[in-house]
């Protein structure tokens, strides 16, 4: 049995944990770092990056990347989300961004991702 799908991310940014935690502001070696480095790992590290799961493993089972999230874990996507680069499922959430809690940080850090995509693909035209 998968593990239940907390976050669905799709993203054409090469995640850099160095990056991520620069711009959301979080100096290094302290507290900050410490919760907002377990949410890089969360979201890039101990996630499943589908598409590329898909490529090694399942692109020859399936005809298209959409039927196998479909059918392995209950999700569809847009297809705006599916072409992204790399599409990452989040199983587990750090208590800083999981929406049970409140004032959680998970629109700041979504936000953070969306602008360091942006950047990533204005410095490629």
């Amino acid at each position: 049995m998968r593990d239940e799908i907390k976050l669905i991310l799709p993203t054409s940014w090469e995640p850099r944990k160095d990056a991520f935690l620069a711009k959301l502001g979080v100096s290094s070696g302290g507290l900050g770092e410490h919760f907002f480095g377990n949410v890089y790992d969360a979201f890039f590290t101990h996630s499943i990056e589908v598409k590329r799961e898909f490529e090694r493993y399942y692109s020859v089972e399936y005809a298209k990347l959409a039927d196998y999230i479909e059918i392995t874990y209950g999700e569809v996507l847009s297809d705006d989300d599916l072409e992204h680069e790399r599409i990452y499922l989040v199983t587990s959430l750090p208590q800083v961004v999981d929406e049970m809690y409140e004032d959680n940080k998970l629109d700041t850090v979504l936000q953070c991702i969306g602008e360091l995509e942006r950047a990533q693909n204005e410095d490629q035209t």
